[in-house]
């Protein structure tokens, strides 16, 4: 399991950093905002066990652009005895939350409990490939194939596209596509989302400005259109 550290406290992440190493993790570290997002882009972690000492705003920031170019589990630890502070954490889109100071065995304990998750995710998530009339979804590989012509797609685009897949013909609102595809609940980003369907559009369509395949469903949401005489195959 690949793990990145993310904190200001260089003495804290090298003690228990090189202790996981002893355990067989793969540890790497960050200790500022532009840190992190080379090595989240680079090495691609299971889990990113981020310091709240960055502040709510940045640090929620910094994981929604991040899980956008490569999905990761999220643990925030932070010196609060605040249940409420756990709690805007948790709800936010954060996967685990842990109060500093801490035994590092309970941490241990935390990233064994994410690693369970993570694995059963792996082991029960949908088919990676789901068939909608002529088009051919793989959100493993980030491709749509349209009539045998392959595109490349972006992590978030082929994100928004395998949900739209995985519910064909029927309506994804916008709140939906946020917690799946960013991985957070509350106000959804209107502009944001209409973003991705345009590229998506732009890439898929026969004419983007007339829309055959992705719908907007005005003040719902958007659905992939499947040809009623087309198999939908998961």
């Amino acid at each position: 399991m690949k793990l990145l550290f993310i904190d200001t406290d260089h003495e804290l992440i090298t003690m228990v950093g090189g202790w996981l190493r002893t355990l067989g993790y793969q540890v790497h570290c960050a200790f500022t905002i532009e840190q992190a997002k080379s090595a989240w882009y680079k090495q691609q972690p299971d889990l990113v066990i981020i310091d709240a000492c960055f502040g709510e705003g940045s640090t929620l920031s910094l994981c929604r652009e991040m899980r956008s170019k490569h999905d990761a589990l999220v643990m925030v630890v932070a010196n609060s005895k605040s249940i409420d502070e756990e709690i805007r954490w948790l709800e936010a889109g954060t996967d685990d939350f842990l109060r500093k100071p801490f035994y590092p065995s309970q941490l241990l304990a935390h990233i064994r409990t994410l690693g369970r998750r993570m694995r059963w995710t792996l082991e029960h998530r949908p088919s990676s490939i789901i068939t909608v009339g002529p088009l051919r979804v793989d959100s493993l590989h980030n491709e749509v194939t349209i009539n045998g012509k392959m595109l490349r797609l972006t992590p978030t685009e082929s994100k928004l596209l395998h949900l739209l897949a995985l519910n064909a013909n029927d309506v994804c609102t916008s709140s939906q596509i946020v917690s799946y595809v960013w991985g957070y609940t509350g106000d959804a980003d209107s502009c944001l989302i209409r973003a991705h369907i345009r590229h998506l559009r732009q890439k898929i369509e026969p004419d983007p400005a007339a829309p055959r395949y992705i719908l907007t469903i005005s003040g719902v949401g958007y659905t992939l259109a499947s040809p009623v005489d087309e198999e939908i195959r998961v």
